[in-house]
């Protein structure tokens, strides 16, 4: 039988894109012969791509072909994708499942005439065409309070139901929500100020909203902690695919109320005061003494008086270290080895304004590791050195001790390894050498930074 579904639908984000070369692809698009399907289209800044998914269901069929790219416009302005995923969706009488048919596929998409053609390697499907949707078919899955909507694909309106108050919109599986087993899946919340979400759980900011007053919002997306259905069965397919579609949503302000995805966000919109604050340090020559009393470290006194072109030789980097949606700002030595990575200075975001955290030096380095962690190396001598571990606590200059490792020869020469899960009061327990290094290689995964040097950052 001819293969009857065909879905496209590019999810994520906002309306807006500061890389498309032509935003004409942005939107609501149906297949122009049935005007069944929906294909909606949008840019997803943070990696510069479009996030496509695409489902078409024929009449009186209990199957579904479900089509994901991930694009990139190319210099020809057409949308090209590779490891493209089709997915047969095959509906039963209290849900679906899903079968993997390939993870490989390739084409691409274009315009011509304000038509939008999909051309796919794969499939050999040369001349399908899509035409701008009619509103009528889009609202259908758009849920909207006071500030905001959000338009999710055709596909899900019947598998989902939302709870709805001025401030939030919050979605659950329905399959799961009617059998009594909660089936919360994400949410959308506005919160007046960084504080008042920076230490609830499951929550991470996605960017921000102003209200026809002018008042600002962080714009937090909500997810569970735990997975809530029913722990006797397997987990929905619907409640699998809402969960996972909380990224790839399409939200926009209404009633005047203005919706700025990663906006507050992104390290380039948020520390150019910073950088240029050190930019300015080496060009004026200031001494340890100076750097140190403006929360500076003096490393870079040291690498000024040791190069030619210091500049060239101190660089930075953005990155979330606490996975609140934030980016942190490192600066470090550019270096080889093991000190690639090495941070000297690191910044984070307190209430929308950037705030110094710690600094290091030649023998009290800093690092990421392990992704989410701040590890600090320090020696304290020939027989004395270790290693500690913190998380930056979100909207707050805190870093909040986990673990210690440290090499003590002059407290115990012949087992010299200790642990410490309370090194803020100096409590250290002697352990094996096997013990130490067992618990120490979660964290030897550092995150080594290719910074950018600051000779090369463009003063904003």
């Amino acid at each position: 039988m001819k293969k009857f579904l065909l879905l496209l639908v590019l999810l994520f984000g906002f309306a807006s894109s500061s890389f498309a070369i032509n935003n004409d692809f942005s939107g609501q698009w149906t297949e122009k012969i049935s005007q069944r399907v929906v294909l909606s289209i949008y840019p997803d800044n943070m990696d510069k791509t479009y996030k496509i998914f695409i489902s078409w269901r024929e009449d009186n069929l209990a199957q579904k072909d479900i089509y994901r790219f991930n694009a990139k416009e190319t210099n020809e302005g057409v949308l090209e994708y590779k490891k493209g995923e089709h997915i047969l969706r095959n509906f039963e009488k209290n849900g679906f499942e899903d079968e993997i048919d390939y993870t490989d596929g390739s084409g691409y998409f274009k315009i011509n005439n304000d038509e939008l053609i999909w051309v796919d390697n794969k499939d050999k499907r040369e001349d399908t065409v899509f035409i701008k949707a009619d509103k009528n078919l889009i609202s259908d899955t758009t849920v909207k309070n006071k500030f905001f909507s959000i338009t999710l694909p055709v596909e899900l309106k019947n598998f989902y139901k939302t709870k709805i108050k001025k401030d939030y919109i919050l979605f659950y599986d329905k399959a799961s929500y009617k059998e009594g087993f909660g089936g919360f899946a994400f949410g959308i919340k506005l919160y007046p100020t960084p504080s008042s979400h920076a230490m609830a759980i499951g929550c991470r900011k996605i960017g921000e909203l102003t209200d026809k007053k002018n008042k600002l919002y962080d714009v937090v997306l909500i997810q569970p902690t735990d997975v809530q259905y029913n722990y006797t069965k397997n987990i929905p397919d619907s409640y699998s695919v809402l969960y996972n579609l909380a990224n790839y949503i399409l939200i926009n302000g209404i009633n005047g109320n203005l919706y700025y995805k990663n906006a507050g966000m992104k390290g380039e919109d948020l520390y150019s005061e910073v950088l240029n604050k050190h930019i300015r340090a080496i060009k004026e020559k200031w001494d340890s003494a100076k750097l140190e009393k403006e929360n500076m470290s003096y490393m870079y006194n040291v690498l000024r008086t040791s190069n030619k072109k210091p500049l060239d030789k101190v660089g930075y980097a953005y990155y979330d270290a606490n996975a609140d949606g934030i980016d942190e700002l490192f600066i470090g030595e550019i270096a080889k080895g093991n000190f690639k990575g090495v941070v000297y200075d690191i910044y984070t975001m307190i209430n929308r304004t950037p705030a110094h955290v710690i600094s290091g030096g030649a023998r009290n380095r800093y690092y990421v590791c392990d992704d989410t962690f701040i590890c600090n190396e320090y020696s304290s001598g020939a027989d004395e050195s270790g290693m500690l571990v913190y998380t930056l606590v979100e909207n707050s200059t805190e870093l909040y001790p986990q673990v210690g490792f440290k090499y003590d020869g002059y407290k115990n020469k012949r087992n010299p390894w200790f642990i410490s899960y309370d090194f803020f009061n100096d409590k250290w327990d002697n352990v094996s050498k096997e013990a130490y290094f067992d618990r120490k290689k979660t964290f030897d995964t550092y995150l080594r930074f290719n910074y950018t040097p600051l000779s090369k950052f463009i003063k904003k």
